[in-house]
C-alpha cells in the first residue's frame, strides 16, 4: 500500500529538496563570479555554463537507463558525485585563491552528467513516496518549497559571495548535495524493477518517444521553439553577471534579479492552479512568450537596474506561463505509456540551443554591446510565440487536443 502524505519519507525527501534547490542557487550565483573575478571576461562564463547544459544531449538515454535501476543508486550516486565536486573546487579557490579554467570546466562537465541522472530519478521517485489521492498535492508542496528555498537561495548567494567570496558559496552548495546524499538513506524507496528491458527494446521506445511526436503538430512544433528560444537566451544568461557588475550591482544585484524572477514565477503557479482551468494551456503558453518578448524589447531600449529587476519579475511570470501549462499540454495529447519518453525528447532539444548557442556566441559576447542579445531574444520570442499561436491555430483535432491511443 502506498504511503500517506505525511509520512516520513515525503518529509525527508521536502526537507532535502529545499536544501539542495538553496544550495543550487548559491552555487549557480558563485560559479559565475568565480569565472567572472578570475577572467573578467563574458566568455569565460559562456563556456562553463554550456559545460554545465552540453550532457543534456543524452538526457534520452539517460531517462531510459534510470528506469532500469533502483532509484537509490542514481539519486544518492549523483548527489555525492555532484557534493565531491563543489567541495573540491570550492576548496581549491579558498586554499589557492584561483582555479584552473579547465579544472572549472571538467567540474562543469561532471556536474552536468550527474545531474542528467538524478533529474528523472527524481520526478519517478515522488509516486513511489505517497500515495496517488496525494500525488498532485505532493508535487505541488514539493515545487513550492523547492522554487522558495531557490529564491532565498539567490539572495543568499549574492550576499555571501558580496560578503565573503564566491567559493564560500561553492564549498556550501557541495554540503547541501552531501546533506541530500544523507537524508536519502533513510528515505524508502522501490528496488529494481523485476522485468528488465532488453538492449533491443531500450532502442526500439527511443524511438517510439520520437515517433509519437510527430501525431501532434504541437508537438512537433515545441521542441523547434525551444531550441530557438533557449538558443537566444543563452546569451542573456551568460552576460547579466557581467552587465549587473559593469551597473555597480555586482553580485547582490544579479542574486536579486534571480530571486524576483523565481518570485514571478511562483506567482504564475499560483495564479494557474487557482485559475488555470478557465483558460486553454496553449493560449497560456502564447501569452507567455509575447509577454517575455516585450519584456526583453524594454531591457534592450534600457537595460539599466532600475529596468532589469522589475523587469526579472515579468519574464518570471511569462515563464511561468510557459513552463506549467506546457507540463499539461504534453499529458493531454500523449498516451500515458510515452510521456516519459516525449519528456526526455522534449528536454533534450530544447537543451541543445543552450550549449550551442554559447559556444557560438562566446567570442563576441565582450566585443559587441550587451543590450543587443536582450533585443535578440526578444526577437526569438516574439517569432516564437507567432509560430506557437499559429500551430495552435491549425492543430488537427484541437478540439479534444488528444492523441488516439490506438494510433501510436
Amino acid at each position: 500500500m502506498s504511503p500517506s502524505l505525511w509520512n516520513r519519507s515525503f518529509v525527508l525527501w521536502l526537507l532535502g529538496t529545499a536544501q539542495s534547490h538553496f544550495g543550487s542557487a548559491l552555487a549557480g550565483i558563485a560559479l559565475s563570479f568565480l569565472v567572472l573575478h578570475q577572467t573578467g571576461s563574458a566568455q569565460s562564463m559562456a563556456l562553463t555554463l554550456a559545460c554545465t547544459v552540453l550532457p543534456n544531449l543524452l538526457m534520452p538515454l539517460a531517462g531510459t537507463l534510470v528506469d532500469r535501476w533502483p532509484l537509490k543508486v542514481p539519486l544518492i550516486g549523483a548527489d555525492l558525485v555532484r557534493g565531491v565536486l563543489q567541495l573540491t573546487v570550492g576548496g581549491l579557490a579558498v586554499v589557492w585563491g584561483e582555479v584552473p579554467l579547465w579544472l572549472v570546466n571538467a567540474a562543469a562537465v561532471l556536474t552536468g552528467l550527474a545531474g542528467l541522472f538524478a533529474g528523472p530519478a527524481t520526478s519517478a521517485a515522488v509516486a513511489a513516496l505517497v500515495a496517488p489521492a496525494y500525488l498532485a498535492q505532493a508535487n505541488g508542496l514539493l515545487g513550492s518549497v523547492g522554487r522558495g528555498a531557490w529564491l532565498l537561495g539567490t539572495l543568499a548567494g549574492g550576499w555571501i559571495v558580496t560578503r565573503w567570496s564566491p567559493p564560500v558559496a561553492i564549498v556550501a552548495d557541495g554540503l547541501s548535495f552531501l546533506g541530500m546524499a544523507v537524508l536519502l538513506t533513510w528515505v524508502t524507496l522501490p528496488g529494481r524493477p523485476a522485468d528488465q528491458e532488453t538492449p533491443s527494446k531500450f532502442w526500439a521506445e527511443v524511438r517510439a518517444g520520437v515517433q509519437v511526436m510527430g501525431r501532434s503538430r504541437l508537438l512537433m512544433l515545441a521542441p523547434l521553439i525551444a531550441l530557438l528560444l533557449n538558443a537566444s537566451l543563452a546569451p542573456v544568461t551568460a552576460i547579466l553577471p557581467k552587465l549587473f557588475d559593469t551597473l555597480g550591482a555586482s553580485a547582490t544585484g544579479y542574486g536579486t534579479f534571480l530571486a524576483l524572477e523565481s518570485a514571478g514565477l511562483l506567482t504564475a503557479g499560483l495564479l494557474i492552479v487557482k485559475f488555470g482551468g478557465r483558460v486553454s494551456s496553449g493560449r497560456l503558453i502564447g501569452a507567455g512568450l509575447l509577454l517575455t518578448a516585450g519584456t526583453y524589447a524594454a531591457l534592450w531600449h534600457w537595460p539599466l537596474t532600475s529596468m532589469l529587476l522589475p523587469g526579472a519579475v515579468l519574464l518570471g511570470f511569462g515563464f511561468g506561463l510557459i513552463n506549467v501549462p506546457f507540463q499539461t499540454l504534453i499529458h493531454q495529447r500523449v498516451p500515458q505509456a510515452y510521456l516519459g519518453r516525449v519528456f526526455s525528447v522534449l528536454g533534450m532539444v530544447s537543451s541543445i540551443g543552450m550549449p550551442l548557442s554559447l559556444l557560438l556566441v562566446s567570442p563576441w559576447l565582450d566585443l559587441l554591446p550587451m543590450a543587443l542579445w536582450f533585443g535578440l531574444a526578444a526577437l526569438a520570442q516574439g517569432l516564437g510565440g507567432l509560430a506557437w499561436l499559429w500551430g495552435l491555430r491549425t492543430e488537427r483535432g484541437k478540439h479534444t487536443g488528444v492523441i488516439p491511443r490506438s494510433s501510436v
